[in-house]
This record gives C-alpha cells, structure tokens and sequence, in this order.
C-alpha cells in the first residue's frame, strides 16, 4: 500500500469572526495579541471600539462604568487620544489660575479637591475632568468652617467622606491627635461611623512637623511626623474606631487590607508587607530586603493617588487608571548622598504560602526593580504618583541669569505600551532584568505666562490636572490649575480668566 502522507490545512477566520473575538479580550492581553499579529493590529486600528481598548492599554487605563448608550466608544476614543498626546508631552491644554489668601495654613489636593485651610475654615474647590464629566466650568466649591485649623486633609467622594486631622498638646505633656470624620457634602457626621471625631494620644511630646492622611475603604493611616525626624503611623477602622499604632519609617495603604512598611532594625532595612484586614491581629506577610547603603537615608514613600481597586471610581468616569498598573515608589535620600528613587509595579507585593518565601532577599527582588538617581545638591520636589505616571518638581537656582531660580516638570511615564523601551536618561543606575516595564521620560521648563516670574513652591497632581503652587505675592498665593484632555482650541488657552476664592 503507498504510503499516506499526513496533511494540513490553514483555514483563514474572516475579518468579522476575528473582530468578533478580539472584542472579547481585556486591554492587556488585546495589545498583545496586536503585538504578535499584524493582521490583528491593522483589523484593531480600523474598528473603533476595537481601537479604543487598544489605547486603553496604552495609557495604563481601564474602561470606565459611564453607560456606552450615553458615552460611545468614539467619544471615549477622542477624549483618551486628547490624554494620551498631552500627557506625556506635559502638554496641557487648560490653564486655570486660582487666587486663594496667603494667610492660607495648608494647601493641597486630595480626592480631586484642591483645598486649602484657614483659622477656622476648610475651602474645597473640586477639580476639573473631563474625563468623568467635570469640565472646567462645572467644578464646585466647598467651605465649612471648623476649628481648630486642619493639619491635613484626606477626601474619598465615592463614599462622600472627608477626613481633617489635628494634633494638640494635651494636659499631660503628649500631643493628642484628633480626627474628624465628616460627610464630605455637608461635614455633618458621617453616617458610618460611630462619633463625628476619633481621639488619641500619640505617646510623644515633641511637636508634629506635618501630617498625612490616606483612606481606603474602611481605612485610614495617619502619619504624623515629629520634628526630631522620627515618625508614628496610626491605622484605624473608621466604621469600628478599632485602632493601632506603627513605628516604622513610612507607610503606604496599598488597599483595606494591605500596607507596606520601612522598617530599620539593627541589622537591616527592609519592606515589610502587613496584613491589616483584622487591626486587632496584625499580621506580616512577607519581608523584602532593601540595600544596606541605604540604612541610614531618610526613606520616604510616594504615595500613589490614583484609584486602589475598581470600586471607588467615579459612575460618570469615561476611563480610569488600572489599578494593577499601579507604580510603587520609595525615596532614599542622605544628607551628602545622590538621592535615589527605587520602582516597582504594586503587583510584585503578595502574600504567600510558602514559609520558607516570606523574607525576600534583595538580590532576588532587586531584579524586578528600577533606580534613578538625582546627584548631589539637586533639588527633587516629593513624587506625584498617579497610577503609572509620576510627575515631579526639579528646581536649579543655580540657573538663569544673577542666580535666578529655574524650575522645570518632569514626568516618568510607566505605561504599559513603554515595554522593552530602553531609557536614555544616565540618572538610571538600575534596570533590573526582569522589570516588565521601563519608563518614558519627558522635560518641560514653566512657561513665564503660567509662573509670571514668581518661583514654583511645589506642584501636585492628579489623573488630569497637575496644580501648581507659587510663591506668596502680597496678599495672594497664586495657584494654577493645568487640566489635560480639555476639547477647546489652542487659541483659548490662554483666555481664562482668574478666579479668586
């Protein structure tokens, strides 16, 4: 008998049938599939709702819960294109300037309100986003008086709260800590918690130099940092007043139920990863080793704003920034030492099963990691981390003319579509070879029209805005409000006009 020769055939799926298919797949794993097939990415670059979870994944984004029967893909493609060409060109296309009193104690953002606190007042004035229906002229502002002054402040709309902290000396020497735990819409009680405030004592005496507050769900960590250098964190269940207190050099609340830590023994420095879903019993999950270079820096955590899981987000939102594309930043600074900033994907930190896993040596982890380094004598304002983008303050008074000070943005941009990029910048001392991803970096100096010649005190950012804050003058401390992704022409940009609060 002749032998029989096996054979195959290539049966080729239509266009409609792919389209089909691809219209399944999440944005990360449709960028891929386009990465590994031409005839997917021509196919994808035709379909606009194909196209539009394609840009998704190239911006580190997720589709947001606005109804499609409202919102269309096309329109949320247009607007994520209009984000995606000015942020990372730091190229915003709204300039807001707000005049709030110099007599101002604190100014900050938080929860997509910009405030700033007074003797006996909070001012909130809501920040715009086109992205989940606030354009600039629809934002609010907010006033409620309260005394004493707000050290801090933290806001969560999705669950219309507002948390202000402030810290006294009490009768017996220590400083007492006191939270108020508010409606955000009316600063009357919360309806979820049991008192409209949370007492405390911190077991200091030393004056606080500031504070900082994060919530997450049921969460909120209070850092309070003394002017000896050293620091306390206290994280309470705000729906139980159940409370404990930390040590460590810095926090950050990943989520609910998570925290890191920076904790110095002895004998090393290192990451530890906490279980605080029960406050009563809180318990380490892993510990990460980090170099013994840095024992003796100042180790600070960039506290990442953007949305920690897919349920606070906004109902408007057209698209938000995924959460498990995250960025974890941590600062290692030293008097007469370069300043160095260790990243990471917030992914890398779970918990495990394996007892013999659960102390992860930093030649293992350090793989994972990227370093940049600042040199000597430079001047870093603190991270924005936003997401995948981190935005920060570089200032050189050294530049200009007569010693002049200059200032300048700079944006790290950890998006998804940056994989095998190479960076060019020499301030990278590390790419681990197992970093998934590595950044895009982009420079802008101030525009004398957005400074008007005064010095940048510090900027803040959120998913569409970065605010900064300049120098008091006179009787002003001018703020600009600069807002991405806004649909008005170029020739308007600069026809806003000031408003003062």
């Amino acid at each position: 008998m002749p032998h029989r020769v096996a054979t195959y055939r290539r049966y080729k799926i239509s266009d409609d049938v792919l389209i089909l298919i691809l219209l399944k797949l999440d944005p990360i794993p449709l960028s891929r599939v386009c990465q590994a097939f031409q005839r997917a990415y021509f196919l994808v670059m035709k379909f606009q709702p194909l196209r539009y979870v394609f840009e998704l994944s190239c911006f580190g984004m997720k589709d947001g819960p606005a109804p499609h029967t409202l919102r269309p893909s096309f329109t949320r493609l247009q607007l994520l294109m209009a984000y995606e060409a000015e942020w990372p060109r730091l190229n915003w296309s709204n300039e807001q300037k707000v005049k709030v009193p110099a007599t101002s104690a604190h100014i900050d953002i938080s929860g997509g309100f910009l405030y700033y606190t007074g003797d006996q007042s909070i001012n909130l004035l809501e920040l715009p986003s086109c992205r989940t229906g606030r354009p600039p002229s629809h934002t609010r502002h907010l006033k409620f008086n309260t005394a004493p002054q707000a050290d801090s402040v933290a806001i969560d709309a999705s669950q219309s709260l507002i948390i202000t902290g402030q810290t006294a000396m009490a009768q017996n020497g220590q400083i007492a800590l006191r939270l108020k735990i508010r409606n955000l819409w009316s600063f009357e009680k919360h309806p979820n918690t049991p008192a409209p405030y949370f007492d405390c004592e911190t077991q200091a005496s030393l004056p606080v130099a500031n504070m900082f507050i994060a919530v997450s769900g049921n969460r909120i960590v209070t850092s309070l940092n003394f002017v000896d250098g050293l620091a306390r964190h206290l994280i309470l269940d705000w729906h139980t007043f159940r409370a404990t207190w930390f040590d460590d050099l810095d926090v950050s609340l990943l989520n609910s139920n998570r925290l890191l830590g920076v904790k110095r023994s002895q004998a090393k420095l290192s990451l530890v990863l906490y279980n605080v879903s029960d406050i009563s019993h809180i318990m380490v999950e892993r510990e990460y080793e980090l170099p013994p270079i840095w024992m003796r820096s100042n180790m600070k955590f960039g506290q990442n704003s953007a949305p920690k899981n897919d349920v606070s987000i906004p109902p408007t939102a057209l698209f938000y920034p995924d959460p498990e594309a995250r960025m974890m930043l941590l600062s290692a600074s030293q008097t007469g030492a370069p300043t160095h900033w260790l990243l990471i994907s917030e992914t890398f930190f779970r918990a495990t099963a394996h007892s013999d896993r659960r102390l992860v040596p930093w030649t293992f982890w350090s793989q994972f990691c990227l370093i940049k380094e600042f040199p000597i004598g430079s001047f870093v304002g603190t991270p924005q981390v936003v997401g995948s983008h981190i935005t920060y303050l570089e200032k050189d008074i050294r530049g200009g003319r007569g010693g002049v000070e200059r200032s300048r943005l700079g944006l790290l941009d950890f998006a998804s579509h940056n994989t095998g990029t190479v960076p060019l910048s020499k301030s990278w001392t590390m790419i681990g070879k197992m970093a998934p991803i590595t950044p895009k970096e982009n420079f802008r100096e101030f525009p004398s029209a957005t400074t008007n010649g005064l010095p940048v005190k510090k900027i803040c950012a959120t998913e569409d805005n970065i605010i900064v804050i300049l120098e008091k003058h006179g009787d002003i401390q001018p703020v600009n409000v600069l807002t991405f992704g806004v649909p008005v022409p170029r020739s308007t940009h600069n026809g806003h006009h000031p408003h003062q609060f």
